[in-house]
């Protein structure tokens, strides 16, 4: 399920740890209050170099890491081999619903799993059908938070995550339509992996820009695709990880804590 990286992960960039270290640093700097900072990772379901080398990184710093985890992707014998990566430290992870088949359902447009073209009972069956799977796989370490694929899904949607019990939903920054107060968007505003930019020197400058607008906006969510990481996107994220979990201006958080706050 390997991808393709995005340009920015095509060379090297010069200076790379100071001009994340000042951007941090700025932004932290501009935020009212301390700043939280959450990854958000898609995708998982199965192992694969490129998902234990993320881990890995995570466990080497000590930071949490929401894992948005595909139902019909997962299953005993996966599970098996995702939790031989990652440990049965439940602390450090939060395994929480990305879709359920992860698969386009919209006939035009922008792909959407859960978008208008599915009726409303569609989409409480499927959302429930994911959830029970996963809650049978994962027990007390599924958390029923909900990231939608491609960050899309429609009013049907949320309104049936807050049916069913669902704690928070996760976009990205700016998603619509918006949701009930019930249900908090913990939505990510930098996107590590999966850039357009066709200039490697302006994705990386775009990069830095949102991580210090995230950061001044008090709550910083990092979107991860580990199936798009090639060399370079590992070692940006160990730098990116390090000089965060050394920065004692800001609070690591994962879904839960950030529900319980």
């Amino acid at each position: 399920m390997t991808k393709p990286a995005s340009r920015l992960y095509t060379i090297r960039h010069s200076g790379m740890r100071e001009t994340i270290a000042s951007h941090i640093d700025r932004g932290c700097q501009l935020s009212v209050n301390r700043p939280r900072v959450f990854f958000r990772a898609d995708d998982i379901g199965i192992a694969s170099q490129t998902f234990a080398q993320m881990i890995q990184c995570f466990q080497k710093h000590r930071l949490p890491l929401c894992l948005a985890t595909v139902p019909a992707w997962l299953t005993t014998a996966r599970l098996q081999e995702l939790r031989r990566l990652t440990g049965t430290n439940s602390a450090q992870w939060c395994w929480h619903q990305h879709g359920r088949l992860h698969r386009n359902f919209e006939p035009a447009g922008k792909k959407q799993e859960f978008g208008p073209a599915r009726t409303k009972n569609a989409i409480h069956a499927s959302l429930a059908k994911g959830r029970s799977r996963l809650e049978r796989l994962l027990g007390h370490d599924f958390q029923p938070i909900f990231t939608p694929p491609w960050n899309r899904c429609s009013s049907d949607t949320l309104q049936a995550l807050i049916d069913l019990d669902f704690k928070a939903v996760s976009r990205s920054r700016g998603a619509r339509p918006e949701t009930l107060p019930q249900l908090p968007d913990l939505q990510v505003n930098v996107d590590l992996h999966t850039r357009k930019e066709a200039e490697p020197h302006l994705g990386f400058q775009n990069l830095v820009t949102e991580i210090e607008q995230g950061l001044a906006s008090g709550l910083c969510g990092i979107m991860l695709h580990h199936q798009r990481m090639n060399g370079a996107a590992l070692e940006l994220l160990d730098i990116l990880l390090g000089l965060l979990h050394n920065n004692r201006t800001l609070l690591p958080v994962h879904f839960g804590d950030l529900l319980q706050q």
